[in-house]
């Protein structure tokens, strides 16, 4: 999907036709511009998704491990005592 461009000048005048003063208009231009340039940056719900989704994969095996270790330990210890 390609971006469309954003014609300032556009912008600009339909700002300052409605009143206001041309330095304000040309700041908020200039945030908008900011705020376009930075829109790559943003992460995505898809994205944050499959990063949570790997993270409570990695975690459900961590946990599964620590269990395994754990009960391995105690089956150990009960054989030392008895």
């Amino acid at each position: 999907m390609t971006n469309p461009t954003f014609d300032t000048h556009a912008a600009i005048k339909v700002m300052r036709d409605s009143g206001l003063e041309e330095a304000h208009a040309e700041s908020i231009v200039a945030v908008i511009q900011m705020g376009k340039a930075h829109r790559g940056n943003l992460v995505t719900e898809a994205v944050l998704q499959a990063a949570m989704k790997d993270f409570e994969q990695r975690l459900t095996i961590r946990l599964g491990l620590m269990m395994f270790a754990v009960a391995g330990l105690s089956l150990g210890i009960a054989k030392l005592l008895f």
